[in-house]
């Protein structure tokens, strides 16, 4: 078809194909050489909608009606014509338009600045939401904070005082009811920690009375027992366990009438002080005991009294050991007696011994033969009586002045081996076990010989009338020290005097002194040791010599010290 542009007011018409192949074009001058053809987004629609128009802005041209039209088309997939026609716009429309394009833009550019705005207003009313949230929390939990600080702080005081922490004191000046009793709080605070200072102060002053009483009771020599008001063991010192031997942690807390029952050598001293409370109640009494010891009888004073408490009545039991006091009254009194004896004695008995012998002198060739015979048998029965005086005043004037030991280093078994040659008719009776290598004792030997002689002597004599008659000697050492024993298989001491077999004069042998044993304790603790005597089963006695291992240096010391 055929038609002139101008005339129908088209300023550019083109037939193209689909690839882009110009098959007809018409246009004015001013339009150019070269059409304009559509872009591929058209086209995509045009296969779409068959038609296509809209006012577009060309570059370079201004704003031109465009309108595409698929012209003998069959099917999408045929080579489709398409017709397109530009009209130019005319100029006041095109302003029209430009100005609706404007106004469209700026439409499009409020739309799009309202979007950002309305992000801008969402996102700053979040925020001011939140921050509203935050200030609206803040606030609340300060008031929080003010309304529960006194609680708060009286509970901290409260553990604080639970913990005994009674310094800290809790200020806060209000009027109402927490102002109040938080000045209560502090004023029993107040109170607590006063007192607390006051019980300290009175703990501190019991403490130091209690330590001091108790550095009074363990430098004591006496001992001290305490009971409570069932007579069950509270305490004791150090001197009370010295004095009788005893360990006393055992018997804690149990009455003393049942003592026996875990140490049955404190069954004698048990019943005289339950008696004794028994019989005096409510007052103080006092007492003298004898109890049997390792080393003989042990003389006890014992003082007694029942202490007032705030729980009850309590006991309390003094007691000292005397036996040494009373030994030393009874060696003084012994000694000046045996001087006195030994004095008085021995100066008339040689004139006796004198004149008897002169008698039978001069009238044994004056008498008849039977005459004469009876003056000999009289004048000899004079003489040997003259002489068992005379020894027992030797063993009074030995005892009465037993000469300070002169002290050297002694080997004890050359001693005891010195002194078995003068026993050699015990053989096959004695045992001698004699231990090597056992220390030297710093002592006199004369005295110490003289301890073995009395001690075999003993021995020898319990053995007369006894059949299988054995003694045994046996040295060995003991704690650093030497301990010497000696022991027979005879009769034994007799119970009643055995607890006073260190006493003078008391003897068993019907011509004996019983000095003996007085003088081997004697010369024992002049050198620092110590004498046990016990009788074995099933019959026998035993002596037993403890050399400890200070008690030579002890003995050394208390020579010097006489010296």
């Amino acid at each position: 078809m055929l038609f002139r542009s101008e005339q129908a007011g088209v300023q550019e018409a083109t037939l193209f194909t689909a690839r882009g192949k110009i098959i007809a074009y018409a246009g004015t001058e001013r339009t150019g050489l070269v059409p304009e053809l559509p872009p591929a987004s058209v086209m995509r629609q045009l296969r779409q909608q068959q038609a296509y128009s809209a006012v577009e802005s060309l570059p370079d041209k201004g704003l031109y009606l465009r309108v595409l039209v698929a012209i003998n088309t069959i099917s999408l997939a045929d080579d489709m014509r398409v017709l397109q026609v530009l009209q130019r716009v005319p100029e006041q429309l095109a302003l029209d338009a430009e100005i609706v394009q404007t106004g469209q833009r700026e439409y499009q550019e409020l739309l799009l600045g309202r979007a950002g705005l309305k992000r801008l207003y969402g996102l700053t009313l979040t925020l001011t939401l939140l921050l509203a949230l935050l200030t609206a929390l803040s606030l609340a939990f300060v008031l929080s904070e003010r309304l529960s600080a006194p609680l708060t702080f009286l509970a901290e005081g409260t553990r604080a005082v639970a913990q005994g922490d009674f310094s800290q004191r809790e200020t806060i000046v209000s009027k109402d009811e927490l102002g109040i009793l938080t000045q209560s709080f502090n004023t029993m605070r107040q109170q607590l920690a006063e007192a607390r200072a006051s019980a300290e102060r009175n703990q501190e002053q019991l403490s130091e009375a209690h330590t001091y009483v108790q550095s009074i009771l363990a430098n004591l020599s006496a001992g001290v027992l305490a009971f409570d008001s069932g007579l069950r063991l509270r305490s004791f010192n150090h001197s009370a366990a010295a004095i009788l031997g005893t360990d006393f942690e055992q018997l804690s807390g149990l009455e003393i009438s049942r003592w026996h029952e875990r140490i049955p050598a404190l069954q004698e001293l048990a019943t005289e002080v339950n008696g004794a409370f028994a019989a005096n109640a409510g007052s103080e009494w006092s007492k003298q005991i004898e109890r049997g010891g390792k080393t003989g009888s042990q003389m006890l004073l014992l003082r007694g009294t029942r202490l007032p408490g705030l729980g009850g009545t309590g006991y309390v039991v003094v007691f000292d050991d005397i036996t040494h006091v009373l030994q030393a009254q009874r060696d003084a009194a012994w000694t000046e007696v045996a001087r006195r004896l030994a004095h008085e004695i021995k100066n008339p008995l040689t004139p006796i011994q004198l004149s008897a012998e002169r008698l039978q002198f001069k009238l044994a060739s004056k008498l008849a033969p039977g005459d004469a015979d009876m003056l000999a048998r009289s004048t000899q029965t004079i003489v040997n009586q003259v002489s068992a005086l005379k020894n027992m005043v030797d063993a009074f004037r030995q005892y009465a002045r037993m000469p300070e030991p002169s002290r050297q280093d002694v080997d004890f078994n050359e001693l005891v081996r010195e002194v078995l040659m003068l026993y050699e008719s015990l053989a096959g009776r004695l045992q001698v076990e004699l231990a090597p290598g056992l220390p030297k004792i710093v002592g006199d030997s004369a005295q110490l010989r003289q301890v073995i002689h009395n001690l075999l002597q003993n021995a020898e004599d319990a053995l007369a009338g006894v059949e299988n008659p054995r003694i045994t000697l046996r040295t060995e050492g003991s704690a650093g020290g030497l301990r010497v024993t000696i022991a027979d298989n005879g009769s034994g001491f007799p119970a009643e005097l055995i607890k006073r077999v260190f006493e003078p004069y008391v003897t068993t042998k019907p011509k004996g002194t019983g000095l003996g044993l007085v003088i081997v304790k004697k010369i024992i603790e002049e050198h620092g040791g110590t004498v046990e005597i016990a009788n074995v089963s099933p019959h026998g006695a035993r002596v037993t010599l403890d050399f400890p291992g200070g008690a030579v240096h002890s003995a050394s010391v208390k020579s010097a010290a006489r010296a």
